[in-house]
């Protein structure tokens, strides 16, 4: 039986190998896209800092280090130089992106919010700061964002730039603040943590975190960040959500029934 299985299942494939070929590389990109999309941003962004002189700048790619309070940090790119270190934060976004530095989270495609990753890198920046001993004023934090999306972010302080500006924003820094930066490129590298089941517990969490913040994000206004709070049409009875800073916003999303659970979704 187990032979007449396999006999025709290779047949089947062979038959048509193109359409089988198509249709398992799509369950792939259904079960492992975004990590598939948000390895390719990183890539992008290790080829262009290649492209610096390799013994002034010293780079660490997909570093995961450990603070005092035992929380794992996993970093995108570390760049060590003499004129400073320059942590970077790869963002593979699709769509329209749009915030502020100082945002609690982004608005994509005027509806969905995504957490800052300005905030984000800032923690990055901080355990670094800890492990290398070192203030924070050597550190220049830097979001890339290498996909095709269009952005409206505003800010003043921190980076936030594309794949083609990287480089030049990394240039740009021309003043000697670290002599040493050779024995903290090699500190750093020591601190890599490598052992792969402290690295599933901190994809573990990172999803974990990434779920909790999608599940807040519902009940929060993509406009101005304010509270949802369920609200009744005076005219039809109807009932939508509604942004708690009526009228100053005035946000609306309707309320979906599904009628043969008997629920609302929003």
């Amino acid at each position: 039986m187990d032979k007449i299985v396999e006999m025709f299942t290779v047949g089947l494939f062979l038959s048509n190998p193109i359409f089988w070929i198509v249709i398992i590389l799509a369950i792939v990109c259904a079960i492992f896209g975004k990590k598939i999309v948000g390895k390719a941003g990183e890539f992008s962004v290790q080829r262009e800092l290649n492209k610096l002189n390799k013994q002034d700048y010293l780079i660490i790619n997909d570093i995961t280090i450990k603070d005092s309070n035992n929380y794992t940090h996993q970093i995108d790119h570390v760049v060590i130089s003499k004129y400073g270190i320059f942590v970077i934060e790869t963002k593979q976004y699709n769509g329209y992106i749009q915030g502020g530095e100082y945002d609690k989270n982004w608005v994509q495609n005027k509806k969905i919010q995504i957490h800052n990753p300005i905030h984000q890198n800032y923690g990055h920046v901080k355990s670094l700061c800890e492990v290398l001993n070192l203030h924070e004023n050597f550190f220049i934090p830097i979001v890339c964002i290498p996909s095709t999306a269009k952005t409206n972010i505003k800010t003043t302080k921190n980076y936030v730039v594309r794949l083609n500006e990287l480089n030049k924003v990394i240039l740009s820094y021309s003043r000697e603040v670290l002599t040493n930066y050779q024995d903290l490129y090699n500190r750093l590298l020591s601190l890599n943590i490598t052992d792969k089941e402290t690295l599933k517990q901190h994809a573990k969490m990172a999803k974990q975190k990434q779920i909790n913040n999608n599940i807040n994000s519902l009940n929060k206004c993509p406009r101005c960040g304010g509270n949802l709070v369920l609200r009744r049409n005076s005219k039809d009875g109807n009932s939508f959500l509604g942004c708690a800073n009526y009228p100053k916003c005035r946000y609306t999303r309707a309320i979906k029934r599904d009628y043969k659970t008997n629920t609302i979704n929003n």
